[in-house]
C-alpha cells in the first residue's frame, strides 16, 4: 500500500511560526482534510529537507533551466549537510556556473528546505486548492511551497 502527503512549508527556510499560528494552521488542515491519517507539526533545530517521493521527476537551474543531473544535486547534498542539517550555501551549478544555494533550484514535483513543516498523511482531498494555500500562508504568516509526497 502507498501514502501521500501534502506538507506546507515556509518559502524562507529558516522561517518558524509561533505555536498560536502553528495550532491554528493544523486545525484548519483537520477541517479541510477530515479524513486524514495524521496532521502533524515538524519542527526542528537545523533545515531539512523535504521530498516529493516517487513524485521526483528532475531538477533544473533557475537560471538557464537546464537539468541538473541528480548525481552532482547528490554530492552537493551531501556537501551542505552539516552537523545534523542544512547550511544552503550557494554552490556554482554545472550549466551555466551560476551561484545558487540547494533551495533555490527547481524541483519537479516541488521539494524543499525548512525548519518548519506541517503535512498530512493520507488527506484525501487531492491537491490543495489555491484559496487554501493562500489561506495557509495568512494563518502562518508567510509565503509557502506545497511539497505533495508519494511513497
Amino acid at each position: 500500500m502507498s501514502d501521500n502527503w501534502i506538507a506546507l512549508i515556509p518559502k524562507d527556510p529558516r522561517y518558524v511560526p509561533d505555536g498560536a499560528r502553528q495550532n491554528l494552521a493544523r486545525d484548519r488542515f483537520a477541517e479541510i482534510a477530515p479524513d486524514a491519517d495524521e496532521i502533524e507539526i515538524k519542527v526542528t533545530d537545523k533545515i531539512s529537507f523535504f521530498d516529493c517521493g516517487a513524485n521526483f521527476e528532475r531538477i533544473c537551474c533557475p537560471s538557464c533551466n537546464s537539468e541538473i543531473s541528480t548525481e552532482w544535486w547528490q554530492d552537493r547534498m551531501d556537501d551542505d549537510y552539516v552537523d545534523g542539517g542544512f547550511t544552503l550555501a550557494g554552490y556554482e551549478t554545472p550549466c551555466c556556473n551560476a551561484r545558487h544555494s540547494l533551495d533555490q533550484l527547481l524541483y519537479e514535483w516541488p521539494q524543499g528546505f525548512a525548519r518548519f513543516a506541517i503535512d498530512a498523511m493520507n488527506p484525501n482531498i487531492g491537491k490543495l486548492s489555491n484559496q487554501h494555500e493562500t489561506e495557509f500562508e495568512d494563518i502562518l504568516g508567510t509565503s509557502l511551497r506545497v511539497i505533495y509526497q508519494h511513497i
